[in-house]
């Protein structure tokens, strides 16, 4: 009896800790004409850099709640700037757009700057995410990827 009792507290206390694990996914993201100091770096090419993330609820009768962070990363294995979590929420079938535009406001930095970093989501449910990443030296595009972004 002791035993089972036991089992049962333990499933009761695991599946608790489990419901409260977010599922997260890291989005790259860069954005910006590439300067002088990344392209010496040898860190990206010469060219115009564009992301858009795609977020979308592939529940059919789940709203997703979750919360988004935008962190840059520097040269030089430096630490950029980063916000704090943003709440956000999609209904079932529901998408949503996170574009240079979106990171450069909620980071503070004027649009056009050289960045590149990471979008942060986490949720209650499960969600997908596509990242878009086009490249162009300013008159042609020279390079654009569509890539799925693992969630876990």
């Amino acid at each position: 009896m002791k035993r089972a009792l036991f089992v049962l507290i333990l499933l009761a206390v695991s599946t608790s800790l489990l419901a409260q694990v977010p599922i997260r996914a890291e989005a790259k993201f860069v954005c910006g004409k590439a300067d002088a100091a990344h392209i010496a770096a040898w860190a990206f090419a010469p060219g115009y850099y564009y992301t858009t993330l795609n977020v979308t609820n592939p529940n059919d009768n789940l709203v997703v709640n979750g919360r988004k962070r935008f962190s840059v990363a520097r040269l030089r294995q430096q630490i950029g700037p980063w916000t704090q979590l943003v709440p956000w929420q999609l209904g079932p079938g529901q998408s949503m757009q996170v574009d240079c535009s979106d990171i450069y406001a909620y980071l503070g930095i004027p649009v056009g700057t050289f960045i590149d970093g990471f979008v942060h989501f986490q949720a209650d449910n499960r969600y997908a995410v596509t990242g878009v990443y086009t490249v162009s030296d300013g008159q042609i595009i020279i390079s654009n990827d569509v890539e799925a972004v693992l969630v876990r």
